[in-house]
């Protein structure tokens, strides 16, 4: 459990760290577009204005030249003329300018739009893999529970199939020692020798020989009982696990002993052990 959740945390911290380079390269593309267009607002304001100050100068001299063609060059016409130039050439300034701020305007909110969508879009990341994280760890303990009773249940029959075969056993040990004890009274009884005396461990009789066989019967199929058992519970713990997941899988040794491994299921059903 513990690898398990190191390798959750590693994933979590390169899961961040991959979200705020995203949201960071998004961020710097859209305040670099933002100060290229800045600058280039700025030429095109400063451009306008050179051209309204040409065009107002241009215009200023036409009409000198027109009232000195004229012969009103000292006329108040001409006066009147350079006030309303001015007037006009103001009128443009504003107007440019006022055009120009409200861009910069446009440009700074944009801005501050950016990098909100940096900080909510963090806020919002980190959100979601804490959760994901969270809902691993708490998959990965109840998985980790469930193959613990699954391997305590298999213990527990275990021991109550070597608890039910010593029973056997000792019966049958029981059974031998009552047919040799009846034996020996009857030797008394019929005044036999000591050839006729039946002992279970040097010559048995054709009962203990039936006996003895359906015994080592009963303990083949038990056995193979608990070998059916161990697949059948081995398949059922894999199908329970999810992809990613570890499970217990209860096998035998070399010596015939029930040993537990531990196997991570993957998803094209090549699991793979663990420990």
């Amino acid at each position: 459990m513990a690898n398990y959740t190191t390798q959750l945390n590693n994933l979590k911290n390169a899961q961040k760290n991959a979200a705020i380079a995203d949201l960071q390269n998004t961020r710097n593309q859209a305040l670099s577009n933002l100060q290229a267009e800045q600058q280039q607002n700025a030429a095109n304001y400063a451009a306008q204005r050179n051209t309204a100050n040409a065009q107002n100068r241009l215009s200023a001299r036409n009409f000198q030249e027109y009232l000195a063609n004229t012969g009103r060059a000292n006329s108040g016409l001409g006066a009147q003329a350079s006030m309303q130039y001015n007037n006009n050439l103001n009128t443009s300034m504003n107007n440019i300018y006022g055009a120009e701020n409200a861009a910069l305007a446009d440009i700074a909110r944009r801005r501050t739009d950016a990098q909100n969508a940096y900080s909510s879009g963090l806020a919002s990341a980190n959100a979601t893999i804490e959760a994901n994280y969270i809902q691993n760890l708490l998959k990965q303990q109840q998985q980790d529970w469930e193959n613990k009773m699954a391997l305590k249940q298999f213990n527990e029959s275990v021991r109550q199939y070597n608890q039910n075969r010593k029973d056997s056993l000792r019966g049958f040990s029981s059974g031998g020692r009552r047919s040799s004890s009846g034996g020996s009274s009857g030797r008394g009884r019929y005044g036999g020798g000591s050839s006729s005396q039946v002992t279970f461990n040097d010559t048995p009789t054709t009962s203990n020989n039936s006996v003895a066989s359906k015994l080592t019967s009963a303990a083949k199929s038990t056995a193979n009982a608990i070998k059916g058992n161990l697949g059948s519970q081995n398949a059922a713990v894999q199908k329970a696990a999810k992809v990613g997941q570890r499970y217990v899988k209860q096998v035998k040794d070399k010596k015939g002993n029930v040993v537990s491994q531990l196997w991570m299921k993957t998803k094209n059903g090549k699991d793979y052990r663990v420990a």
